[in-house]
Formats: C-alpha cells, structure tokens, sequence
C-alpha cells in the first residue's frame, strides 16, 4: 500500500511538471526560409554576374504563409528581404543593386506572395526597397 501511495504520489507531481516544462518545446525549430534550388541558383548566378555577396535574410516561413495567401487568410503581404555583405558594398553603387534586384524579382520564382523586395546590410539598415512586380 505504500508503494503504491509512493508511485500516485509521484505521478501527481512529476505528470503536472511534464506537461508545463514540456522538454520536447525546447527542441523545437524557430521557423526559416528554406529557400527553393531554382531560387539558390539564381541568387547564385547574380552574385557572380554583378559580383555582389547577397544572401535570403529574414523571410516568413514559408508552408503556413504560403498556405494563409492561398485561403485568403492574410490581406497584407510580407516583403522579402535580401542582405549585402559590407564589403560587397564599398565596391558597388546603388545603381547595381537595384540592376541585381530588378532581375532578381523578374526571374524569382515565388514573386506574387511577396509586395516588395528590400535590401539591408547585416539586418541593420535597409539601403533600397523597391514594389514587386
């Protein structure tokens, strides 16, 4: 009878804390752009061709945002955002970058669930911005 009144008891303080210091919360992933291949080759092939280091920076997931736009869940659009490394941009002018982002928006695959396209150095300040079309 002890034992027993023991493992109750044990299951009555640890089943609470299990469920409110859920451990399988803290591996969970924040959630990132994975960006397509077609979209990799293309930021690819422009880095080489403009000779600018530009990369995907901080961009809606993209299953449950792609899936609200579908069902008319969200009525604001997200922009999508580009970084350039510092040193790309001391050898570079602003007439480059928006020559690299006209194409790029032109030829990027997944255009219509995003307003606009904005270029920042190192998540600090944005440098261009333009609609997309």
């Amino acid at each position: 009878m002890k034992k027993l009144v023991t493992i109750i008891f044990i299951i009555l303080v640890f089943l609470p804390m299990f469920f409110y210091l859920n451990p399988f919360s803290w591996i969970k992933r924040f959630p990132r752009y994975e960006s397509s291949q077609k979209t990799s080759n293309l930021l690819y092939d422009l880095n080489i061709k403009y000779n600018l280091k530009m990369e995907i920076g901080d961009v809606n997931d993209t299953l449950w945002y792609f899936r609200d736009l579908k069902n008319d869940k969200i009525s604001k659009l997200e922009n999508f955002e580009l970084l350039l490394d510092k040193d790309s941009l001391k050898n570079t002018d602003l007439e480059t970058v928006k020559k690299y982002v006209n194409e790029f928006s032109s030829n990027f695959e997944y255009r219509n669930y995003f307003d606009s396209i904005q270029v920042a150095i190192n998540y600090d300040s944005i440098i261009y911005k333009t609609k997309m079309r």
